[in-house]
């Protein structure tokens, strides 16, 4: 009976989300701390996932609940950006230990030309193996910055590399560092690619745009074992419309959350920011940015009591949206 109890808690206190991607970059890789998670900290999130009953995606499997026929399941792909060398050489031996299916993100301007990236040779091997391959840029700049052919012209590069070297095409995309606007996402469109992924956290469901896919950073203190159970139990929150605009130079919330409790704004350059809530409709604001990238997060509690989660890449140089 006591184990029977233990495992109810276990399940309620987990309230399965959707789907969650995991992202990486480097493994054991003291030297850079800031994108590195430890391999045993990768088995743990493979254990984890395993034992919590996930199903584990590829990327294909995404593109077919996205775009086909494939029910929904409480899920987790594993996604790795770049293609530092400790993808090969650390990574893959565990994924393939435990026979988990893994997807790599390619910088084409260090792959093949660094010691520390990816050979050409590795990248064959796995995918041999079966690694999914994703476009991650050529210059791995901040396009959001540039000029739109730029943005195009390094996409046709990068693609131009990738059949070079392995004679098929690629249709899923990783922003660099996770920037993009609408101009890109119509280029990805233009050039047949299905998916495209940001670096901003949360659980992901059908009603989010395919090439605006959440990923969660396992790595320092979100590579830890509460860390993975508190993102899996996060839901993704899902508005009909962007819950911020720009007036005069200035960022105002407005985001209508009826059926949800006990909201949270927090805006990277500000922290939690002060707001008002009144017949189900959330306003904040206004607000001086001074960063020309930031990340808005709002949080509310359903009437189950579970997290509703929903992060917003804001670019204060794009003064396009208006009230």
């Amino acid at each position: 009976m006591k184990k029977w109890i233990l495992l109810f808690l276990l399940i309620s206190y987990i309230s399965f989300s959707n789907i969650v991607i995991f992202i990486y970059h480097r493994f054991d890789d003291e030297r850079y701390l800031s994108t590195n998670t430890w391999t045993s900290e990768l088995e743990m999130h493979i254990k984890l996932v395993k034992k919590l009953g996930y199903s584990i995606w590829t990327l294909k499997d995404l593109e077919d609940y996205i775009y086909g026929n494939k029910k929904e399941e409480n899920a987790v792909i594993f996604t790795i950006d770049d293609g530092y060398i400790t993808t090969y050489t650390k990574a893959f031996p565990i994924f393939k230990k435990y026979n988990v299916p893994f997807s790599v993100f390619l910088y084409f301007g260090g792959v093949g030309h660094s010691k520390e990236y990816l050979s050409w040779d590795m990248v064959k091997k796995m995918a041999d193996y079966g690694v999914e391959f994703g476009h991650h840029s050529v210059s791995h700049d901040k396009f959001p910055f540039k000029n739109i052919d730029y943005f195009e012209k390094d996409l046709v590069e990068g693609l131009k590399i990738w059949k070079e070297h392995m004679g098929t095409s690629l249709k899923y995309y990783a922003y660099p560092y996770g920037y993009y606007n609408q101009e890109m996402i119509e280029v990805l469109k233009k050039h047949g690619f299905k998916l495209a992924f940001i670096q901003l956290s949360g659980a992901y469901s059908k009603e989010i745009s395919p090439y605006e896919i959440p990923r969660e950073p396992l790595l320092q203190d979100w590579a830890t074992e509460s860390h993975v159970r508190y993102i899996l139990s996060r839901k993704p929150l899902v508005l009909k419309e962007k819950p911020y605009y720009w007036k005069n130079g200035k960022l105002y919330i407005k985001a209508h959350l009826e059926g949800f409790k006990n909201p949270v704004v927090y805006i990277r350059e500000k922290g939690i920011v002060k707001s008002e809530f009144k017949n189900g409709v959330l306003t904040a604001g206004p607000f001086e940015i001074e960063n020309e990238i930031n990340s808005l997060m709002l949080s509310v509690r359903g009437e189950n009591k579970k997290e509703y989660v929903r992060y917003y890449l804001i670019i204060r140089r794009s003064f396009d949206e208006h009230h």
